[in-house]
């Protein structure tokens, strides 16, 4: 008998991949607009501690960028576009992760590693939703 495949035949001709229970879970955090709204709410609560010039978190511009264009991918996902959603939001956070990740690590201060955490995390449940998305 062969192992269990990730992959099932139909028609003899298709293959369809199959989604494990982790990544449909996954995937339902990601067509949700919570995580997004999570993102922009916390650059929206870092703008007090950004007028600061404080280490390792974003300037204010940035965090009114950040701000807007996380609660545009909320939008996106929450009128039902899933894919341009999510991409927006991984996209971003990629983005974020570039400009503001080595800054906050070298701060060795609690709240911008928290930062880049969350960033991190929330943009990889995104990209992988958008990475994995089927057209069928």
């Amino acid at each position: 008998m062969e192992p269990p495949s990730s992959y099932t035949l139909h028609n003899g001709k298709n293959k369809k991949q199959q989604r494990t229970r982790f990544s449909q879970l996954v995937c339902s955090w990601a067509v949700s607009p919570a995580p997004a709204l999570v993102l922009s709410a916390m650059n929206l609560a870092a703008l007090p501690i950004a007028r600061r010039r404080t280490m390792g978190i974003p300037s204010v511009m940035q965090c009114n960028l950040y701000t807007a264009v996380f609660a545009a991918s909320a939008y996106a996902l929450k009128s039902g576009d899933s894919v341009n959603g999510s991409g927006l939001a991984a996209g971003w956070s990629t983005i974020w992760l570039f400009f503001n990740a080595r800054n906050a690590l070298k701060s060795r201060s609690f709240l911008p590693i928290a930062m880049t955490s969350i960033v991190g995390c929330l943009g990889s449940i995104y990209g992988f939703n958008y990475a994995t998305y089927s057209y069928e």
